[in-house]
């Protein structure tokens, strides 16, 4: 702890020489105001910004404006559709990153002190592994250890473990960030799904000429190019319905409105469903990756539901 604090105080004398204030101003703002600015520094826009931190764009705007009155000084250069930080505030930026770090450092002291299962772990997952994979696994999860408390983060977006939002993530893409724990632990094969009948029918058709009703995501231009790489020109693509929560896929794929992709795994197990074309037939694959801290290594809450994550994910797919 005395190294923690030796450093605590050489960050903090760092902080204020780069803020270059004199003494005659006050320092004081509002850390909520400055985390506002670090995200939306970090993801370039106010809306980004907003998306991470589940709040709205003009809350963002605001705690930006308060922190840059606060501090006297502009932060972002604004043009019509971008944000640049000015030279004070990427000094201020790489100032504030430093002192967030040590409050992370702190929380992570106070994680790896405890020797005991008990509490709360946070795993954030996509929709589809929330609804298919982890009830199951949750289930055996506490049957072992019912102390444990798992909170889950559901969104297709990635996990926010810069911001300690969780304390594992599942990814279905390899991380790129520094200072991780990463395991491969599945890869799954993605097929397209409609009704029994729907697909009888497309069967008995050349699917080169077929038009394919697509149920997909409000951004279509990732899944459009996914539809092209497997075969099926743009021409051939009708979208019929988009949202961007994937239980909605399945529920309208169900009511024969379109095709939705899913794992195999999962679609297999939906018996209103089928594959349009062939069962051999991948659209795509991806991998599943595990992640968590590094720092967490020896925290044994942490640790025993990372293991067990591992273990069961790597049953799937």
């Amino acid at each position: 702890m005395r190294i923690l604090n030796l450093y605590v105080h050489s960050l903090f004398k760092y902080v204020y020489w780069n803020l270059v204030f004199s003494a005659e101003e006050s320092m004081d703002f509002d850390w909520d105001d400055a985390k506002a600015f670090l995200v939306t520094a970090e993801l370039g826009s106010l809306t980004a910004a907003a998306k991470a931190l589940c709040t709205s764009q003009p809350t963002i705007g605001r705690r930006v404006s308060s922190l840059e009155e606060s501090l006297g000084v502009v932060l972002f250069e604004r043009s019509k559709n971008s944000l640049y930080l000015t030279p004070q505030g990427e000094c201020i930026f790489h100032a504030l990153q430093d002192m967030r770090q040590v409050a992370n450092n702190t929380l992570l002291v106070a994680k790896s002190a405890t020797d005991s299962l008990a509490g709360t772990v946070t795993i954030a997952v996509s929709q589809i592994d929330a609804l298919f994979r982890m009830p199951a696994i949750i289930a055996e999860l506490k049957a072992l250890a019912p102390e444990i408390l798992v909170r889950l983060e559901v969104s297709n977006d990635s996990a926010d473990l810069i911001h300690r939002t969780a304390d594992i993530a599942i990814r279905n893409f390899r991380p790129t960030e520094e200072n991780l724990i990463i395991r491969s632990v599945s890869n799954a094969h993605v097929g397209l799904f409609g009704t029994l009948d729907q697909c009888e029918y497309f069967k008995t058709q050349d699917s080169t000429a077929c038009i394919f009703p697509i149920i997909g995501f409000t951004e279509t231009e990732y899944l459009t190019q996914v539809l092209v790489d497997a075969g099926i020109s743009e021409n051939q693509i009708n979208y019929v319905c988009l949202s961007d929560f994937q239980p909605t896929h399945i529920e309208l794929a169900k009511q024969g409105i379109g095709f939705t992709l899913l794992p195999r795994e999962v679609g297999e197990k939906i018996p209103e469903l089928d594959y349009v074309l062939s069962n051999t037939l991948s659209i795509y694959h991806y991998s599943t990756w595990l992640v968590a801290h590094s720092e967490l290594r020896h925290n044994k809450r942490i640790r025993f539901v990372y293991d067990f994550l591992a273990e069961n994910l790597n049953n799937v797919g």
